[in-house]
């Protein structure tokens, strides 16, 4: 009996001691669903209790990594202290209200220069298509072309998946599949690159930087014009047949569950 605790007590520690140390932040607007999914990510996954103070911080376990991850607020105050903690992410988890059209244009430019930041182009992204429970929530198809996804993770060389859910906390633990399958992949793509992300993080910063100018043609839509374009019921827009994908060189490929992965262009060392 010792030595069969000895042995479950030596994997354990084994365990413990290699695995990896990830950290994550979860921004997005306010009212999309970001404390909600947090939530959801608490109360399925087990958690380390935590040596640090930080409201804003939660540790969880998943696989072979312990994810710190940083709720940041979505409102405009908020999202001022967003770049501070660029440089100390592995990967980013943005979260977005698929049923909110009106705001669809304000994520597209937040969109646009999150991924153009030098601290974060590179690091692999997750965009949680929230509230697909919503009769007029908008496809992963729809949300790749309308925030021009790939044209934007070409640029900065970002890997990015874009996964449906609905982040309910009274929804059965199998409904919410999609949201763990979408930090597995996640965190499998901080793993491919580990070493190389490691060298790039820095401490929180104390100061706030300078805020960057948005690059591309994000400003030019209104979200008038684009909930015209998006018309008014998700039934209507499936009824226009499957999306087309026809930019290059990325090949956004649509997986069974519904998911949808926008892969950058590998480039020549």
């Amino acid at each position: 009996m010792f030595r069969l605790l000895t042995s479950c007590w030596s994997r354990l520690k084994t365990t413990q001691e290699t695995r990896r140390s990830v950290t994550i932040i979860i921004i997005g607007l306010d009212n999309s669903g970001k404390t909600v999914l947090l939530e959801v990510f608490q109360r399925l996954l087990p958690s380390r209790m935590g040596h640090c103070l930080k409201s804003e911080l939660t540790t969880l376990l998943l696989d072979e990594y312990e994810v710190s991850i940083y709720d940041l607020n979505g409102d405009k105050k908020g999202r001022e202290i967003w770049p501070n903690y660029y440089a100390q992410a592995h990967g980013l988890v943005f979260v977005l209200d698929s049923s909110d059209l009106e705001r669809m244009q304000e994520v597209k430019i937040i969109l646009t220069r999150l991924l153009s930041d030098k601290r974060v182009a590179g690091k692999p992204i997750l965009l949680m298509a929230n509230k697909q429970d919503k009769k007029d929530a908008l496809l992963p198809c729809d949300i790749v072309k309308y925030l021009l996804l790939e044209r934007l993770v070409n640029e900065n060389k970002s890997l990015c998946r874009v996964e449906p859910c609905s982040a309910i906390n009274n929804l059965q633990r199998r409904n919410h599949q999609s949201i763990i399958e979408g930090l597995r992949w996640l965190l499998a793509a901080i793993g491919d690159k580990y070493e190389e992300l490691c060298t790039r993080q820095q401490p929180l910063t104390s100061s706030l930087p300078t805020s960057k100018s948005t690059r591309g043609s994000g400003a030019r839509w209104s979200s008038d014009s684009f909930t015209t374009r998006m018309g008014t019921s998700k039934a209507k827009r499936q009824h226009l047949g499957p999306c087309s994908m026809e930019a290059r060189p990325l090949k956004p490929i649509l997986h069974v569950n519904g998911s949808l992965n926008v892969i950058a262009p590998r480039t020549n060392p």
